[in-house]
């Protein structure tokens, strides 16, 4: 008679702790806004080209999602993500670069309420809009 232990890989519990859904939710934030930001950047001549993430949008946007998968009420999603948009707004007028700052916050918001396919979805409708916009100038 063959006898196992009692548990083969001690590890592979970890693997379905929630510090895995949140870096990879990380890692697929970091994907939406490098997509992002190489269709914005890719209007602008190679000397003015910016990063393709800013660490004030990723910081910003993974709060965001922090904060969505946290609270999981009635109404306290509704205004962070609507407080979210108006920060947004009011960034996307002042802080480089100018208008990421609406897209970024709504792929976060998002992800952060756990539609991943809308999320990929408006991602790839972002970079189509921005590689095919014919406004040169930003």
């Amino acid at each position: 008679m063959i006898t196992l232990a009692a548990d083969p890989h001690p590890w592979a519990g970890a693997l379905f702790h929630a510090w895995v859904e949140l870096l990879t939710l990380l890692a697929m934030l970091l994907v939406a806004l490098a997509l992002i930001g190489f269709a914005w950047n890719r209007g602008f001549r190679p000397a003015d080209r910016g990063p393709l993430i800013t660490w004030p949008v990723l910081i910003l946007t993974y709060t965001l999602v922090l904060l969505l998968e946290h609270v999981r009420a009635d109404l306290w999603p509704a205004i962070i993500i609507a407080s979210g948009i108006v920060v947004a707004g009011f960034l996307s007028r002042a802080v480089y670069p100018l208008a990421l700052w609406l897209p970024s916050v709504l792929i976060a918001a998002l992800l952060g309420l756990g539609f991943n396919l809308s999320a990929l979805l408006l991602t790839l409708i972002a970079t189509f809009v921005l590689l095919f916009s014919t406004d040169r100038g930003r």
